[in-house]
């Protein structure tokens, strides 16, 4: 088992607080936005152990069947399919979709043929996995997943009363099966310093006391003047999560998180499209050409019971990661995922992973147990998440589906 050592990201979305404490940091004013937990080449954890330090991304190619183990190997190559991110957000992130596994290839392999530099700005693949990730929110946290019914929308956005958003408005009623399609067509085409986007900003403030949505239209709408991205809690489902209510996004599905921190888990991919709230580049063909425009609920994901303290969270056709969150007490201990590449993260209080030795970690720090630790067990007094590959669902290597 190896102790590991994070990188983090400093974003200007990032809180100036949250991480800072939950990782008993001096908090300095600067924000934290992202803590990279894993193997990817972009931002590696450093592994630790017996005093020596080794680049995790190094550890895994130096000897790949020993960390993720035959199966793993075999179904994925010398790397680790998962990243797990700690993220925290005091204001909104891009509103952005992710492709499939399928999209991703001929995206990335369009790039290179057209000779894209990876570290280009205007880079839309940056690699050649999907992007399905869950979100296991540490306090409360706002977030939009997926689309509303075209007619809820129209009437939340007919409700603010600015008259040029009526082509929107007529878009979504009469748009048919491509209503959100066409509405967006619509919306990306406008300018990203709109006039109308004032009078959404004054309207939704009269309405913010009624509406949680509207109380995050205003609040985009003062992190992000003129951006017609503003209006999108009124087309996307806007959800404001407790903590320990895990959501679900998959390929194609329109999201953008607003408010809070939380742990993150995906495929090990830096895939991200970008539609609105943001200075980065949008590519609007691509944008459109992955999006799914079909009306869908928020995808909460239900948590199958291993024992009273230790459930797990898996996502059919995503080979690539599932969760596990452990909660033990005083005198109690629970058997974790017993093979494959593991991370765990302590969430609260102070856990010991028992194997063939032992490692405690405290709330905010993080293990790599390898494949070749076998069945490690946990014990203590707190909460640890677990990111392990699990490897019955990665014969097929669909592309990822909906919550199970």
């Amino acid at each position: 088992m190896y102790l590991l050592e994070n990188a983090h990201r400093d974003y200007a979305w990032g809180s100036a607080t949250q991480i800072q404490q939950f990782l008993d940091l001096p908090v300095d004013g600067h924000p934290l936005a992202e803590v990279w937990i894993g193997a990817n080449p972009d931002l590696p954890s450093t592994a630790i152990s017996a005093g020596r330090a080794e680049s995790l991304n190094d550890l895994i190619t130096r000897a790949p069947k020993q960390t993720l183990g035959c199966a793993v190997y075999q179904n994925f190559g010398p790397q680790l399919p998962f990243l797990m991110k700690l993220l925290a957000a005091d204001r909104g992130l891009s509103l952005q979709v992710h492709p499939d596994r399928t999209q991703a290839l001929l995206g990335f392999t369009s790039e290179e043929n057209e000779g894209i530099p990876l570290n280009s700005p205007t880079r839309n693949y940056k690699d050649r996995s999907h992007k399905p990730e869950i979100i296991y929110p540490l306090t409360d946290f706002e977030l939009l997943s997926g689309l509303r019914e075209p007619e809820q929308s129209a009437k939340l956005i007919e409700s603010l009363e600015v008259n040029e958003l009526g082509p929107l408005v007529d878009r979504l009623r009469h748009g048919g099966r491509l209503a959100h399609k066409v509405a967006f067509e619509w919306l990306l085409s406008q300018r990203r310093e709109s006039t109308w986007v004032d009078e959404v900003h004054q309207s939704a403030n009269r309405q913010r006391g009624s509406r949680p949505e509207m109380r995050a239209v205003a609040q985009l709408a003062r992190e992000y003047p003129g951006d017609p991205g503003v209006i999108a809690p009124l087309i996307l489902n806007y959800e404001r999560l407790a903590p320990g209510q895990v959501v679900f996004t998959g390929a194609g599905t329109l999201h953008a998180y607003l408010r809070g921190m939380a742990v993150e888990v995906m495929s090990s991919s830096d895939n991200v499209l970008r539609a609105a709230l943001t200075q980065k580049h949008i590519d609007k063909q691509a944008v459109l050409a992955i999006t799914d425009f079909v009306p869908r609920l928020t995808d909460y994901l239900t948590p199958e019971i291993d024992s009273d303290s230790t459930v797990n969270y898996l996502v059919a056709n995503v080979p690539d990661f599932g969760l596990q969150v452990a909660t033990v007490r005083a005198g109690t201990r629970h058997k974790l995922v017993a093979s494959g590449p593991r991370i765990a993260l302590c969430i609260e209080g102070t856990v010991v992973l028992e194997g063939h030795e032992e490692l405690t970690l405290r709330t905010g720090s993080s293990a790599f147990v390898a494949d070749q630790d076998g069945q490690v067990d946990v014990s203590g007094n707190g909460t640890v998440l677990v990111a392990f590959v699990p490897v019955e669902y990665s014969a097929n290597g669909n592309d990822a589906g909906g919550g199970k």
